[in-house]
């Protein structure tokens, strides 16, 4: 290999591993958005049956 082809494969190798990185994050920030919405949700929905749940563990 001359070093041409050796200098195109290093970009070559460089962009694709950057794109892939830049994939990567993206999903990961997708997946984490995701997760703090259900988070929200399942706290929301779970704040009115805690004060309830408490009482009633108290009583027993």
């Amino acid at each position: 290999m001359s070093r041409t082809d050796l200098v195109l494969l290093a970009f070559v190798a460089y962009f694709a591993v950057m794109s892939l990185v830049r994939l990567m994050r993206a999903r990961r920030d997708a997946l984490v958005s995701d997760v703090q919405r259900q988070v929200e949700a399942r706290r929301g929905r779970r704040r009115p049956n805690s004060g309830t749940a408490k009482k009633g563990r108290d009583a027993a």
